[in-house]
């Protein structure tokens, strides 16, 4: 990606009679091979094997007279059409003093994130894709389900950040993920910056099948009411950590649209049970969510958000790191470089035991339409399990009702260690009312 007419335009243009003051461009090359599964059929009309290649840039812009502008370029413009597109950014810009700000040199931590043969696999040379797809359709085979459909993709991305204050950083990294759905409805994946090994890959597949084998049986009648649910990880990560993370980001705080304000964090008294921490390490070696530098610049650090059950800071760009009078933070890209709970966890097999009689949550539906000031929450449970003398008992659908804030001050609240999860599970008291 040649970026020299666009930095040079950004030095020297004038539309309308206003120069740049100040600027930061963010530019990505990438390509990526997908090859999409649809009801069995490999590569059909619904999930062609693609192979993309594209690259663009987001900027902000501030100019002379303070005013700022941010957007996206495409390859044209950023190659070729660079003065209609800045002519077009002065005439989109906006008063904002908060955002007119860009980093100057920084050392940036240097983390492992790029990997040959996931690299190989986003040039389309699909061997590893090929041994994995064709395991899939053969254990499906073995097991007779009625049907299955998936995706397997992988990618490897090239970035550069440039400022006008001296910052000049580069990066390259890979990704390589999977997914796979089984009977319609029950879904599993790996997605990091590397494939896992053949044996995590296995164990996950074979941990798929057999949920997809208990689905099948119908649970026996069970009374509403309170009752020991264990949500897994996947609900974990959409509804608890989504929640969190949207209260404690950095624009829901300033707005005041959320459970915090800007006095609750360093506060000394807990918001969540004391023993409860949300910790970021995006230095973790080919995670999802591992970088070495922000967008902004920022070079990458561990941090935490909760500590001990008190908020420590917010989740906190550039913009809303000055409105709220706090230094930026690292920002947490993916669930897998979080640490979110208790040291302490129970084994997946305690859980069990002592969940029953009760029953284990594997997907949620309304997430978004809960009412996350407050954390009252009604979630439709499509896909759960009973549970009965520390094992499995049929399939339930139900919903669960409750309050996550006092989910999370619950004394009976414990976290559970799920295998090959980064995340926890979170077993607690709660309503549960069956369909």
């Amino acid at each position: 990606m040649k970026l020299s007419r666009i930095l040079e335009t950004l030095r020297t243009t004038r539309p309308g009679g206003v120069g740049i003051r100040d600027w930061s461009l963010f530019a990505i090359r990438a390509q990526r091979f997908t090859l999409g599964i649809k009801d069995r059929h490999v590569g059909s009309a619904h999930s062609p094997p693609t192979l993309q290649r594209g690259c663009d840039a987001r900027y902000l812009l501030v100019w002379d007279d303070g005013l700022v502008s941010r957007g996206r370029l495409e390859r044209r413009q950023i190659e070729r059409e660079t003065d209609e597109a800045l002519a077009y950014a002065r005439a989109a810009a906006y008063d904002d003093p908060d955002a007119a700000q860009v980093l100057g040199q920084a050392e940036v931590p240097q983390v492992e994130l790029y990997d040959e043969s996931a690299a190989a696999a986003a040039r389309g040379e699909s061997d590893l894709v090929a041994r994995r797809l064709e395991r899939v359709r053969e254990r499906i085979g073995e097991e007779e389900l009625r049907t299955w459909s998936g995706s397997f993709q992988a990618g490897e991305v090239c970035s550069r950040l440039v400022t006008s204050a001296g910052l000049d950083l580069a990066g390259r990294g890979t990704s390589m993920s999977w997914f796979v759905t089984l009977d319609g409805e029950i879904g599993d994946g790996f997605g990091a910056r590397r494939a896992e090994t053949d044996p995590a890959f296995e164990r996950r597949l074979e941990r798929l099948i057999e949920t997809a084998r208990r689905l099948r049986q119908p649970a026996a009648p069970m009374a509403g009411g309170v009752a020991p649910v264990l949500l897994h990880p996947r609900v974990v990560e959409q509804y608890v950590l989504g929640t969190l993370l949207h209260h404690l980001d950095g624009a829901t705080v300033d707005h005041g649209e959320g459970r915090f304000r800007r006095e609750d964090f360093g506060a000394d008294r807990p918001f969540v049970r004391e023993d409860i921490d949300l910790h970021l390490d995006p230095l973790q070696p080919f995670r999802r969510g591992a970088y070495s530098f922000t967008s902004e610049g920022l070079p990458a650090a561990p941090c935490s958000f909760i500590a001990s059950g008190r908020l420590v800071q917010p989740i906190l760009d550039l913009k809303y790191a000055r409105r709220l009078g706090l230094p930026p933070t690292p920002i947490p890209y993916a669930r897998d470089v979080l640490a979110f709970g208790t040291a302490d966890k129970l084994s997946l097999a305690r859980a069990l035991d002592r969940a029953a009689p009760g029953v284990l949550v594997l997907s949620v539906l309304g997430v978004h339409t809960q009412d996350s000031a407050s954390g009252d929450f009604s979630l439709s449970a499509p896909q759960a399990l009973r549970l009965q003398g520390a094992g499995y008992a049929g399939r339930l659908r139900g919903a669960i009702s409750g309050n996550l804030f006092d989910v999370l001050a619950d004394p009976d609240l414990r976290f559970v260690a799920f295998p090959d999860e980064p995340t926890p599970g979170m077993l607690f008291p709660c309503r549960f009312d069956p369909k």
